[in-house]
């Protein structure tokens, strides 16, 4: 699978890939398209801005204003986009309007609004499928949700109908938590939905699946046939949040059949065909497992850089050649060469004095990076993604998943946390989980 010859004026524009984590899309996207890379910004300082060729001004979520941005940038240069390849949930209508104005390969609309951007019909989808999944009720006050508790029954989840990252999803354990609960929520919504573009301000009350272990799969589905690529081991914050806290790659559970047979079913039913697809799903013992989630577009934690660096090819590549309806020839073959791992840098409580570099750092380390900067506040305890200091990566060469213990990368990021956050108190009765 060579490279992927750009005719001239063209380009191939990417959604998402300035996003902290995802920045090696970038790197594939260098890989396989010979022409420039571009991508859409709503300022000049967006994040990693100078490793495109051009950064056209415009916002990324909204498909009117993509759209214009690409229209206008043809009109300026008499350049026109090869290919569009979305990275993350707020570039998928977009892409889409683009993709249909140039005639370019991507997925279908009903797809797209089928999966993760709106989880009522996602859900939907799963369960006419007979794909397991919890059940769930759409809820739009308090008093529905006290309705939705009572027929789901204690413990279930509230959650925002849209957004990823673990924003606003809580776990409810008793009546008296309803109504800050839903408060929650819908502040989530209010604070983020225009930062995002997200139209969809709906929430659900979810039946509670006890499964103990979650697991993501990267399935590349590229035509009719649907292909798991990884497998990824999830670690949690504590309840009543499910902020994720860590990721391992290979999973222990790489080899179970009925992980990789339903998360193919599940691709299959919100009718997804291009690209690699993020799919969640818990599972305890030999109990059948329940899909959580389908994400039509790659994952984000630095997954898919655990996937390349353990297993030795880049799914960003694969992902890339099937939006360009290029992938052909075999696909690797996966030959685990180590385990990779990455956890959350998390402060303690209080606001960050200082941030030390750190003395030693654990053979495992390959990198780190903090976020935060002194003056910050750390609530102490990680609600979502955005309650993060930083993370560390680490890899532990020709290991096998079960010959390391499965918090060893937390346990490395505890101890890096302890080393380089110099703490100092902060006034008490802050509500972090609101941010």
């Amino acid at each position: 699978m060579g490279s992927s010859a750009a005719r001239e004026n063209q380009y191939l524009l990417v959604f998402g890939a300035t996003m902290a984590l995802r920045e090696r899309a970038v790197v594939a996207a260098l890989r396989v398209f010979d022409g420039p890379v571009v991508t859409i910004a709503r300022s000049h300082d967006a994040r990693a801005a100078k490793f495109f060729d051009h950064v056209l001004l415009g916002d990324f979520s909204d498909p009117e204003a993509s759209l214009k941005a690409v229209v206008d940038f043809e009109k300026e240069t008499g350049m026109t986009p090869a290919g569009v390849v979305p990275f993350f949930d707020p570039g998928l209508l977009p892409g889409r309007a683009i993709a249909d104005h140039y005639g370019l390969p991507f997925l279908s609309r009903q797809a797209i609004e089928d999966s993760s951007i709106n989880k009522n019909r996602m859900k939907d989808r799963l369960l006419a499928a007979g794909v397991a999944t919890p059940r769930y009720i759409t809820v739009d006050g308090l008093e529905s949700v006290r309705a939705a508790v009572a027929e789901l029954g204690l413990p279930c989840v509230i959650k925002p109908a849209a957004f990823g990252g673990s924003l606003g999803v809580r776990l409810i354990t008793d009546e008296a938590d309803i109504p800050d609960a839903y408060a929650t929520v819908r502040g989530i919504i209010t604070a983020n939905a225009a930062t995002f573009t997200v139209k969809n301000e709906g929430i659900q009350v979810e039946e509670f699946c006890s499964l103990s272990e979650e697991v993501s799969v990267e399935v590349l589905t590229h035509g009719e046939r649907p292909q798991v690529l990884a497998v990824t081991d999830k670690s949690h914050g504590p309840r009543p949040y499910f902020a994720e806290i860590g990721h391992r790659v290979p999973s222990v559970h790489s080899e179970r059949a009925d992980v990789i047979d339903l998360a193919e079913r599940a691709c299959t039913a919100i009718g997804l065909d291009r690209g690699v697809a993020h799919v969640e799903l818990r599972l305890e013992g030999d109990q059948p497992p329940q899909i959580m989630e389908v994400g039509a577009r790659t994952a984000g934690d630095g997954i898919l850089d655990l996937v390349e660096r353990a297993l030795g090819f880049s799914p960003y590549e694969l992902h890339i050649r099937s939006y360009l309806d290029r992938l052909d020839g075999p696909l690797p073959q996966v030959r685990p060469v180590g385990l990779a791992a990455l956890a959350v840098l998390k402060a303690p409580a209080g606001r960050i004095a200082r941030i030390r570099p750190a003395r030693t750092v654990d053979a495992a380390v390959r990198s780190y990076e903090v976020f935060a900067t002194p003056g910050a506040v750390s609530s102490g305890q990680q609600a979502n993604y955005l309650h993060r200091e930083g993370y560390v990566e680490c890899f532990w060469p020709g290991a096998a998943p079960e010959s390391v213990p499965r918090s060893a990368h937390l346990d490395v990021a505890a101890e890096l946390a302890t080393e380089i956050f110099e703490m100092e108190p902060v006034d008490s009765g802050l509500d972090f989980t609101r941010s």
